[in-house]
């Protein structure tokens, strides 16, 4: 094949492929007066890849941004304190009495199938708080899993950045507290009895994100996790609301890279569409892993 016909086919796939792009995880934010770009990134709360995730197209793009804002300032040593106490949090009253015998017996044997240790002995954590540390559990997911915000954090000090919380710990655990009790215990029953499906839904996530599709995270975000139905007000659409008011008067002052859960960016009332109804032009970037 000749060199001239080789790059013309090569830069008709080229176009067939940015002409694809539509969607992603991460987005630079343009236009509407901004005189540099910012940048929007999707993250996900368990990955499982370190050295995957540091690719040039994300990292470029944070450093070429002013201020990192994250939903909670992880560089931030009073945030990480809190992190930690509300990880400790004991429940008012232990589980166990919480459980009629048959919830007892599920919740039990799933805490020795995913974590190797009774539930006597993980009795005094909220019903959130054991859920989360199953979920998160090498048994559910298959490694020891890494949150993205920790290493967009990390990044964004070593390359000496300003960085920002969005939200403090205080009211993101406030969002968790205003569930209540009883239907915390059913979600965890729920849990208990239906490991194969959680783990099922853990990998269609995982998939889902390496493909980088914003919309087809919205979506398995309402499929997977009952709390996003129940809250979706309060754990979606007001919080982005609020983020989006914070970019539009702070973007004009300084570059952004900002990294949210990645179920904040699709949906009629995600990031994505409060900054284009709003004027700037959304450009996705793909990550090449």
């Amino acid at each position: 094949m000749n060199i001239k016909r080789f790059l013309l086919i090569a830069a008709i796939l080229l176009g067939s492929k940015l002409q694809a792009q539509t969607d992603a995880i991460l987005w630079q934010i343009s236009g509407n007066g901004l005189s540099k770009p910012s940048y929007i990134f999707g993250t996900i709360h368990a990955y499982c890849d370190r050295e995957k995730f540091f690719k040039p197209e994300l990292t470029d793009a944070l450093k070429s941004a002013d201020v990192v804002a994250m939903e909670l300032n992880l560089n931030d040593f009073s945030t990480f304190v809190a992190l930690m106490k509300a990880s400790m949090k004991e429940a008012d009253k232990p589980l166990s009495a919480k459980l009629n015998p048959s919830e007892l017996k599920s919740v039990d044997s799933a805490c020795m199938v995913l974590l190797g240790d009774s539930l006597k002995n993980l009795d005094l954590k909220t019903p959130m708080g054991l859920m989360g540390k199953m979920y998160l559990s090498e048994s559910m997911i298959g490694c020891s899993p890494i949150p993205l915000d920790f290493l967009i954090a990390e990044l964004a000090k070593r390359e000496k950045k300003t960085s920002y919380g969005l939200e403090t710990a205080a009211f993101q655990d406030s969002l968790m507290n205003a569930i209540p009790d009883s239907l915390q215990i059913r979600w965890l029953v729920d849990l208990s009895r239906n490991l194969a499906k959680a783990k099922a839904d853990f990998a269609l996530l995982m998939s889902t994100y390496e493909s980088q599709s914003s919309q087809g995270l919205y979506d398995v975000s309402f499929k997977t996790s009952p709390e996003m139905v129940y809250l979706k007000e309060a754990l979606l659409d007001q919080r982005n609301k609020s983020w989006f008011t914070y970019l539009k008067a702070n973007m004009p002052l300084n570059a952004h890279f900002v990294a949210v859960g990645a179920a904040h960016l699709a949906g009629p009332e995600g990031m994505i569409a409060l900054l284009k109804n709003a004027g700037y032009t959304l450009t996705p970037v793909l990550i090449r892993f």
